[in-house]
């Protein structure tokens, strides 16, 4: 049996990595995610796939999604969303704080363009919501320690606070905060 090799790194939006391996991200609120978010949608996970950069030096695992709203922004029918880490042959890159998609999984997305052209999800984990079945919503942080950035005090809806919430509810808050409630 092979043994896979795994690279370990604290991700492009980390700052550092604690004792446990969790990545620390800046924690936050509704306003500052619907604020700094270029995307919003609604959608289904239907493909996944995983690749090495062009430079060879980072893995992505990449999830296309079917929109089946836009909340804010303008996407089309469908849009990838990479994240960093994944698996490609005998080589694994994992990042804590990293979203994870499950094929067929409906999930609400806050989404910002990279330098290099992809879509991620805004504040790692915090930038996706898992709609449940009677269409409650879940937050996830996927194994982020989450901070008050340094001399900031937390103002706004706590993400935490969200958890739980219809989506009809979160699908109002958001379009609350959108100047002209709408894209």
């Amino acid at each position: 049996m092979k043994r896979m090799r795994v690279l370990r790194t604290i991700g492009l939006a980390a700052t550092m990595a604690l004792a446990a391996s969790a990545t620390m991200v800046p924690r936050l609120s509704l306003e500052e995610m619907v604020d700094r978010s270029e995307l919003i949608v609604r959608g289904r996970s239907v493909r996944m796939w995983s690749a090495w950069d062009a430079k060879g030096q980072f893995i992505w695992t990449h999830n296309e999604i079917e929109v089946a709203e836009t909340w804010k922004g303008g996407p089309g029918a469908r849009v990838i969303v990479s994240e960093i880490g994944g698996t490609v042959g005998d080589d694994a890159m994992q990042v804590e704080g990293v979203p994870q998609y499950q094929a067929g999984e409906e999930v609400v997305l806050f989404l910002y363009r990279t330098p290099i052209g992809y879509w991620r999800s805004r504040g790692m984990g915090q930038g996706k919501f898992r709609v449940a079945a009677g269409g409650k919503v879940r937050t996830q942080t996927g194994g982020a320690a989450l901070i008050a950035p340094t001399g900031a005090v937390h103002r706004g809806t706590d993400l935490g606070q969200l958890d739980g919430a219809s989506l009809d509810q979160l699908r109002s808050l958001v379009r609350a905060l959108i100047p002209g409630g709408r894209r």
